[in-house]
């Protein structure tokens, strides 16, 4: 029996959005509302305004960006904050970063004592999507991402720490987290703070039965989403062990799993690839679809076990 895979599994319209941002409510340039206005104008469908919540007011603040007002019929925003607690390693600061999404406005900033577990535990309990913030940036080691994998999602993608350092990436620690039975998903975001050209360079597109904050959230935490820096993903589909993958022009398609597990299809302009998974050696796999000019898409991890 054909089966489509999520987000294309409902019929439902898939909604564009950024997850991580900031503004002058932290270290931000712009206003809340001169963001919004900038992401609506490049065709977004929300956005999340993730200003750091700490106690150092020269980058920080101690409230999180309360943006309901902002909110339209065509354009909404989910509250959200990058949270910080002291315990990191390779941070200049000592600080974690992870961006919580879909907080409540009155969630409380992490004290100079709580761990990054019980700041992601306290998090996700008040409703929250939690994912790891650019792990590349600020080198996060193994030991650092299992202490930290009971956060929903990797950023794979951090579009201000590509061009600004360098250390956008975040896969290979995505990929342990799997390699170690973490059910994570992923996400592609700017994390812009408008001093340089930060903004519209990687995004997730959700598939979420209406424009709201709490269904965006939900859609989310359900992996109803995957992610882009300009590549799109149109269908995936499973008919036994075939898996086929529908997308914008691409060069290459691609199948990874568990170790070096890993399937692909070369090309010029493919829209369209089949592959077998009879015969693929891994619990889970995951795609991603590469453009002529590098644009790439991720699709979230699929376990075969929930599949089956």
């Amino acid at each position: 029996m054909p089966m489509l895979l999520p987000p294309f599994d409902q019929d439902t319209p898939l909604f564009r959005g950024n997850l991580h941002g900031h503004t002058v409510h932290s270290d931000g340039e712009k206003t809340s509302m001169e963001v919004m206005n900038f992401y609506q104008d490049l065709g977004y469908d929300f956005i999340a305004l993730s200003d750091h919540l700490w106690d150092d007011v020269s980058f920080a603040s101690t409230t999180i960006n309360d943006t309901r007002d902002l909110d339209r019929d065509d354009f909404v925003t989910i509250p959200s904050a990058e949270l910080h607690c002291l315990g990191k390693r390779y941070d200049q600061d000592g600080l974690w970063h992870l961006v919580a999404n879909g907080l409540p406005l009155d969630f409380k900033m992490a004290n100079r004592d709580e761990t990054v577990t019980q700041m992601i535990s306290r998090a996700r309990e008040a409703g929250a999507y939690v994912s790891i913030a650019h792990p590349e940036w600020y080198a996060m080691t193994t030991d650092e991402a299992i202490m930290a994998s009971s956060a929903h999602a990797v950023e794979v993608f951090n579009y201000s720490a590509t061009i600004e350092s360098g250390r956008g990436l975040g896969i290979g620690t995505a990929d342990i987290l799997l390699h170690e039975g973490k059910r994570i998903s992923f996400t592609a975001t700017d994390d812009a703070h408008f001093r340089s050209q930060d903004a519209g360079g990687g995004w997730i597109m959700v598939g979420s039965d209406d424009l709201t904050s709490s269904s965006l959230v939900d859609a989310i935490k359900d992996g109803r989403h995957y992610s882009s820096t300009g590549a799109e993903i149109h269908a995936l589909l499973m008919e036994g062990d075939a898996l086929h993958v529908s997308c914008s022009p691409a060069n290459h398609i691609i199948v990874s799993g568990i170790g070096y597990a890993a399937l692909s299809a070369q090309g010029q302009n493919m829209t369209y690839a089949d592959f077998d998974l009879s015969s693929f050696a891994s619990p889970y796999f995951r795609i991603t679809v590469i453009g002529k000019n590098g644009q790439t898409a991720w699709s979230n991890p699929y376990w075969l076990d929930q599949l089956r």
